[in-house]
């Protein structure tokens, strides 16, 4: 299984979403995904969630305290994927 890359993420985020007018090339990686970053809200960060459950089988709760750091960038998103994946392999 190969490492998710914070790019891939940035499309996968873009195509799930349907956001318009949004070029998942041009994504700062390290930018915040809620507030002044991407703007995203909790809606959207269920349905992250979910795709990112069916395409990398790796399960974020709602409730997790790492919740926050976990999704403050697409880097921090994908950092953790991979740490998650590097633990059961």
């Amino acid at each position: 299984m190969s490492m998710v890359s914070a790019r891939e993420l940035a499309s996968l985020v873009v195509e799930s979403l349907n956001l318009e007018g949004v070029n998942a090339e041009q994504i700062d990686l390290a930018a915040p995904l809620f507030g002044d970053g991407l703007g995203l809200d909790s809606l959207d960060m269920l349905e992250i969630s979910l795709v990112i459950q069916q395409r990398y089988g790796v399960k974020l709760k709602a409730d997790d305290p790492q919740n926050e750091a976990i999704f403050s960038s697409l880097q921090s998103l994908a950092a953790h994927i991979g740490a998650v994946q590097a633990a059961r392999s």
